[in-house]
C-alpha cells in the first residue's frame, strides 16, 4: 500500500492531526539539556523528520479528498524543515556554553528549554532595538512563524469539503 495515495475526510484528518501536533510539542522535552549533552540533536531532528513525514501524508490525503493537489502541503512542510533548522541554530546558540562563557543559573533554571525560553523572552520584549538585537528577534520569530503557518494551514485543510 503507497501510503501518499489515498483519501482522508475531515474526521479523522482532524484527529490524526491533533495527534502529530501534540507529539510535536511533546518532542521539545527531546531539546532539554539532558538529551542534548548525551545524544545530541538527533533524537529530536528523527522524530521531527517522522512527524512532518505523517503530518505530509494527512495533509496530501486530506487535499486529494477535497480535489486539491499536494503542491501546498508540500511547501508547507519545506518551510517548516527550514524553520527546524533555524530553531536547531537557535538551541545551539544559547545553550553552548562555551560560546558565551561561564553562565550561572538558578537550580530552577537548570533546564536547556527553559533556560532558552527565558532568553527567547528575555530577547523578544528587551527595549533594546540595536542591530545585533534587531537582528535576533526577527531570526527568533522566523524560526517560529512557520509552526503557525502549518497549524493555520491544517485547519484550512481539514475545513475543505470533500469533493
Amino acid at each position: 500500500m503507497d501510503l501518499w495515495k489515498g483519501r482522508l475526510t475531515q474526521k479523522p484528518f482532524a484527529l490524526g492531526v491533533t495527534a502529530v501536533y501534540l507529539a510535536g510539542i511533546g518532542a521539545q522535552v527531546l531539546l532539554s539539556g539532558e538529551v542534548m549533552a548525551r545524544a545530541g540533536p538527533w533524537p529530536f531532528i528523527s522524530v521531527q523528520a517522522g512527524l512532518v513525514a505523517i503530518w505530509l501524508v494527512l495533509h496530501i490525503r486530506r487535499l486529494r479528498d477535497a480535489g486539491q493537489g499536494p503542491a501546498a502541503a508540500i511547501g508547507v512542510a519545506l518551510v517548516y524543515i527550514l524553520s527546524l533548522g533555524l530553531l536547531l541554530m537557535l538551541v545551539a546558540f544559547f545553550t553552548n556554553s562555551e560560546a558565551v562563557g561561564p553562565i550561572t543559573v538558578e537550580p530552577a533554571l537548570d533546564n536547556g528549554m527553559t533556560l532558552l525560553g527565558v532568553f527567547l523572552l528575555a530577547i523578544l520584549f528587551k527595549p533594546d532595538f540595536g542591530v545585533f538585537m534587531t537582528i535576533l528577534k526577527t531570526l527568533i520569530v522566523i524560526a517560529f512563524l512557520p509552526a503557525v503557518i502549518s497549524l493555520i494551514f491544517s485547519i484550512h485543510t481539514g475545513l475543505r469539503p470533500s469533493a
